[in-house]
């Protein structure tokens, strides 16, 4: 691996928000602290260009390493391969939909060395950082699953991502595989905590934190995460069987819940006579970062 090589951007893009900063590709650490910049996703698409690729110059100017390639997480739906962004209707991205988004992007930061960009689904780049530098770096084969508004998903082998083939679901995605009558994206979903608990108390709740914030005085609160760890582990188990994997990685705001629904995960694994064991992201917010930059590891 030359100089120029063992480096790359990692870039986590959200609705409101880009964040990036250039990864050791040897180490899997961040050479600087990472940048954020805010980002208004309904703004036009010269406005969204803009602001990302100033992002990028800066956090590759913060590193004080040569870089020249940026990996880049991105929520879908988006043609990763191609670099394009297919997101419409969701008041979101409308304005760049259908555009090279790499295309657009090298001609900003022309003369700054950034001149390669890929991109990968945000949870797959959360299951490759804490794989690369993370809660999994040991682990040779691991499941990831982040629990928040919907399910992602990355199965992830000898540090690459797992898309294809036998052992993992169509794309490596779960979100939309059946469970209980409805499927995982439902099931598993801040959705499903609000509705949930609704049916056990007829009151209203705005999502799984005020839930995790009752579960010390209210009965149905701790019913709830029981039930979800539950759920959990007879969703999970087959995924790691037919995958192989002794580790099951989770991530999300929902996994901050884990005290609260782990003993229940673990409990069912364990009696359904799984050997993985679980464990929660040790990156958070940064893992989607080196995540993203190690899709360049090869190099």
């Amino acid at each position: 691996m030359t100089q120029t090589n063992r480096y790359a951007l990692g870039s986590d893009i959200g609705g409101s928000h880009i964040c990036s900063a250039v990864v050791d590709l040897l180490s899997g650490g961040l050479c600087s602290e990472p940048v954020p910049t805010p980002v208004d996703s309904s703004a036009g698409a010269v406005e969204i260009l803009d602001a990302w690729a100033g992002n990028l110059r800066q956090a590759a100017s913060a590193s004080g390493v040569p870089v020249t390639r940026a990996g880049m997480a991105f929520p879908g739906p988006f043609d990763y391969a191609r670099g394009v962004s297919l997101i419409r209707g969701v008041r979101k991205f409308d304005r760049i939909y259908g555009l090279d988004v790499a295309a657009s992007l090298g001609v900003r930061l022309a003369g700054s060395g950034i001149c390669e960009f890929r991109f990968l689904n945000d949870a797959s780049a959360f299951a490759l950082g804490e794989c690369l530098g993370g809660a999994a770096q040991d682990a040779e084969r691991a499941v990831a699953l982040t629990l928040g508004t919907g399910v992602g998903s990355g199965f992830v082998a000898g540090r690459r991502l797992v898309d294809t083939g036998d052992e993992v679901p169509a794309h490596g995605w779960v979100y939309s595989l059946p469970f209980d009558g409805g499927i995982a994206d439902d099931a598993f979903s801040t959705r499903w905590i609000c509705r949930r608990y609704r049916e056990l108390t007829g009151r209203e709740v705005a999502g799984a934190r005020e839930v995790a914030a009752r579960y010390d005085t209210d009965p149905a609160a701790r019913r709830l995460f029981d039930e979800y760890g539950e759920r959990l582990a007879r969703f999970a188990g087959p995924l790691l069987a037919r995958f192989r994997s002794r580790v099951l990685l989770l991530g999300g705001n929902i996994a901050r819940a884990w005290p609260l629904f782990g003993p229940a995960l673990e409990r069912r694994l364990a009696a359904d006579g799984s050997p993985a064991g679980v464990r929660t992201s040790q990156l958070l917010d940064r893992a989607a970062l080196v995540g993203a930059a190690s899709l360049f590891l090869s190099e």
